[in-house]
């Protein structure tokens, strides 16, 4: 098993754990939440980096995607507007990518950046319905990531969105991909807020009687 194909087996369970972890409970269990984004940032660009100091050496771009993951988790932490911002715009690029899928054209990546800024400042505004709709729907993409990859064993650990598709390539399995998504981002939303309001109608309730 090459150096990729064993970053997908060990992604692909990860993703899973923490897909359905922040898509349910994101908001109440915000910094670890927050750290994931962070990881997950951090990795991609650590990955990408590593590809451009070693063209085809994966080993190395795994190296240097965990270090990455790690640094990004810990300013996510630390920094924490910074990771409602990687959090708003991870959800950007996302709804972006998978508005190209459906749309059958292909990615533009000026307009997901675009996307992905207006998501992040929406984010440092309006902090706590973006965060459960930042984790729901990330936690569901990260979801359908991990379910994808033993459907169909790719490498990679990435829904089909994020494939670059060429105008007209859609597939059935993108349409699918990208309704699902949307089904459990919806429900994962839901969950949060019913379980916020009860939250915090039980700490008044508590209040008043202190």
């Amino acid at each position: 098993m090459n150096v990729t194909s064993w970053a997908g087996q060990l992604a692909a369970p990860l993703a899973l754990a923490a897909g359905v972890l922040t898509c349910f409970m994101g908001y109440r269990i915000v910094k670890i939440t927050l750290g994931i984004t962070g990881f997950i940032v951090g990795m991609t660009g650590g990955w990408a980096l590593g590809l451009s100091l070693a063209p085809g050496n994966n080993a190395i771009a795994l190296v240097c995607s965990l270090v990455g993951g790690v640094i990004g988790a810990a300013l996510c932490v630390w920094l924490f507007f910074l990771g409602i911002f990687l959090l708003g715009a991870s959800t950007g690029a996302i709804a972006g990518a998978a508005l190209f899928s459906i749309g059958a054209s292909e990615t533009q990546p000026i307009l997901l950046i675009l996307l992905a800024i207006l998501f992040g400042l929406i984010a440092l505004v309006l902090q706590k319905f973006m965060i459960i709709v930042s984790t729901s729907f990330g936690g569901s993409y990260l979801i359908i990531a991990g379910v994808l990859h033993f459907l169909t064993g790719v490498p990679n650990v990435s829904p089909p969105w994020f494939n670059h598709l060429q105008p007209g390539s859609a597939g059935i399995l993108d349409y699918v991909a990208v309704a699902f998504w949307l089904i459990l981002g919806i429900a994962g939303m839901s969950f949060q807020y019913k379980a916020t309001q009860t939250s915090e109608e039980a700490s008044h309730r508590e209040t008043q009687v202190a």
